[in-house]
């Protein structure tokens, strides 16, 4: 089953359980950067955890990057929408580097070729229908890396920032019907 159409069927399932408040059990832990929470209904359940693992990406940590962190202190997140139609979890999480991009992008290259052939595209991607897109921009400064099957990807986007880098990791797993994946 492709991609788009996993994601629909889960926006779905997202939509049915706002719906079915009936039965709905929901727990909410921390504030902030420390949030956490569990939301189970008849139809599915969601997760949502701000406290996140690196290693729950799949890839490790460029050497010598710092967590990134905004004015609301969001920097990363693992989300996962589950059901016995489909599921989606996302990990993500933004980190800073002293060094060019030119370095991190070697370094990741590497990385992803054990998931598989490396998609590069210099400005915005956008998967349609289980393939990726790129629109390529001259302007822009941010490049994609991805790498993956069609429902596990790891992708690694980054941009310039000053004489360093920006970038987050990202971790991405679509599946169809139970024991289809």
């Amino acid at each position: 089953m492709k991609a788009a159409t996993l994601f629909s069927r889960a926006l779905l399932v997202l939509a049915l359980a706002g719906a079915s408040l009936c039965g709905c059990k929901v727990k909410k832990q921390g504030e902030g950067a420390d949030k956490k929470v569990d939301i189970e209904t008849p139809v599915g359940s969601l997760h949502v955890n701000t406290q996140v693992d690196p290693k729950d990406t799949g890839l490790e940590v460029y050497p010598g990057a710092v967590r990134a962190e905004d004015e609301e202190k969001k920097h990363a997140a693992n989300l996962s929408l589950d059901s016995s139609v489909a599921g989606v979890k996302v990990v993500a999480i933004k980190f800073r580097s002293d060094d060019p991009p030119e370095k991190l992008l070697d370094f990741y290259r590497k990385q992803l070729k054990a998931f598989g052939e490396v998609f590069e595209c210099h400005g915005s991607f956008s998967f349609v229908h289980g393939d990726r897109h790129c629109s390529q921009s001259i302007v822009g400064n941010e490049t994609n890396l991805v790498s993956g099957t069609e429902d596990r990807h790891r992708i690694v986007s980054l941009k310039s920032e000053g004489k360093g880098s920006s970038f987050a990791l990202i971790y991405v797993q679509i599946r169809g019907e139970r024991g289809t994946q």
